[in-house]
């Protein structure tokens, strides 16, 4: 299933070695927007670092998990240019009123006939099937084989 991912649910999903583990899945062609791929560049770090003094993690545990989680974006999410979806920017935002800057993954979504993996309400309405985390799952336990 194609699907372009959302910041706020790769970054959260990274932090999980189950959510890395999924990442890896077979059944799910993954992509994610090159602004996506900016944005992961700066939250990344920081939810890292959060998640390492809430759990009392040492740094260097902490600069291992960030090192997993690149690596576990560069082996299952690959990164689609802005170039190859910005021709597609004017019916991207006239689709995402609810949040004007989710354009470049309403495009992407567009040009690859994907859906869009996302926690958030900003897609609904777009006319691109979204797939929240919960529902993702639901499917992938209903479809075992892919």
């Amino acid at each position: 299933m194609p699907l372009v991912i959302d910041t706020s649910v790769l970054v959260g999903e990274l932090l999980r070695t189950k959510g890395r583990q999924q990442l890896a899945d077979e059944r799910l062609v993954l992509f994610m927007a090159e602004q996506t791929w900016r944005e992961v560049q700066t939250e990344l770090p920081r939810m890292v670092a959060a998640f390492a003094r809430r759990r009392r993690i040492a740094p260097a545990q902490a600069d291992e998990l960030v090192r997993r989680c690149l690596h576990a974006i560069e082996a299952n999410v690959p990164v689609v240019d802005e170039p190859v979806y910005s021709a597609l920017e004017d019916e991207a935002r006239s689709r995402a009123v609810r949040d004007p800057t989710d354009w470049p993954l309403v495009a992407c979504a567009l040009v690859l006939a994907a859906g869009v993996w996302t926690n958030d309400n900003d897609f609904l309405g777009t006319g691109i099937p979204t797939w929240t985390t919960e529902s993702l799952q639901a499917w992938l336990d209903r479809n075992p084989e892919g």
